[in-house]
């Protein structure tokens, strides 16, 4: 289900430095919304849209986290009343009938790693209460445990999946500094452990987030991996999966133009095959043959030469 419409602003608030949660009213498409889907948003005095992530459903509303950029984002913040247009929900999310993500892990593999969370009471009980999830609930059946890992704003998307998935995991997390630190209290909350880590060593270890990744996957049971952030974190984790023998998902973060795959403005090259952000996307698969470590390479060879003008002219106008 998709939806092109104006809709009511609840809140438009500065959460902390140049990020924003945006909440709107958006009526009964929220029960058709899954983990890494986007609307596309109108800005006053733009021309394009903008892409941005469901960072969490609360009811009929839509909660959007987002870092203030360029001129759209900018003028998107300084909204804090009144209606604007959007489009969606759209692209493929986390959540799908053939991943693997239908096999997490079970109580035994959880209580045989005892480092590994697993979910209180408190929360199975909000859970049931709530109903959250109710469409995306996830088999307790195999041995597979899910693990998030994010960087910068990629956390976004990764905590409305957090609501979503039956089974509590482990939130990696990478930034630049501690004041790129998002949702943190929201995820222990919920009952996941967190692991972070920043650049600067102003909260967590000092240094990328990948390496702590790594080194606990050691001593864990089988994971399945949800990735989204920068491509060169996003490429390391796939080579990293493909150490261990892992399968997951990553989200891949392109600026968009049309969002419904027309324009080809954010075309990429996955395992040979031409696929585009908005539509095949923003989510896929990769398994442990690295299927799509390509992609990190962002082929240019994936666009037609009137994709790739149009991309060249949405990157001048510095979304």
């Amino acid at each position: 289900m998709r939806i092109d419409k104006a809709v009511e602003i609840i809140s438009n608030k500065n959460i902390v430095g140049d990020y924003f949660e945006l909440k709107i009213k958006a009526g009964e498409i929220t029960q058709h919304c899954n983990p890494g889907q986007f609307f596309m948003i109108t800005a006053p005095g733009v021309f394009l849209r903008r892409p941005i992530s469901i960072h969490s459903i609360e009811g009929s509303n839509i909660c959007f986290l987002y870092k203030v950029i360029g001129q759209g984002t900018r003028s998107l913040s300084e909204m804090q009343k009144g209606q604007l247009e959007i489009l969606g929900a759209l692209g493929n999310g986390y959540l799908r009938e053939n991943r693997e993500e239908r096999a997490v892990a079970s109580s035994p593999i959880v209580s045989k790693f005892p480092f590994l969370p697993s979910p209180t009471r408190e929360v199975e009980e909000r859970d049931a209460k709530r109903g959250e999830g109710k469409a995306e609930v996830l088999s307790l059946s195999a041995p597979f445990f899910p693990v998030l890992i994010a960087g910068g704003t990629g956390i976004a998307s990764l905590y409305f999946l957090s609501q979503r998935l039956s089974q509590k995991g482990i939130l990696y997390y990478g930034a630049k500094n501690k004041k790129d630190l998002l949702c943190l209290s929201k995820f222990k909350k919920l009952g996941w452990k967190v692991v972070i880590a920043t650049e600067d060593g102003s909260a967590g270890k000092k240094g990328f987030i990948t390496p702590l990744l790594e080194k606990d996957l050691q001593k864990m049971p089988p994971v399945y991996i949800y990735v989204c952030g920068p491509m060169p974190m996003i490429d390391t984790v796939i080579k990293i999966a493909k150490q261990y023998n892992l399968k997951g998902c990553a989200s891949l973060e392109e600026k968009m133009a049309c969002a419904v795959g027309n324009c080809q403005g954010c075309a990429v090259k996955i395992d040979g095959q031409n696929k585009m952000v908005c539509k095949d996307g923003p989510v896929f698969d990769f398994d442990s043959n690295g299927f799509f470590s390509q992609v990190a390479q962002k082929d240019k060879t994936a666009m037609t030469t009137q994709g790739a003008q149009k991309r060249q002219k949405q990157k001048n106008r510095n979304l």
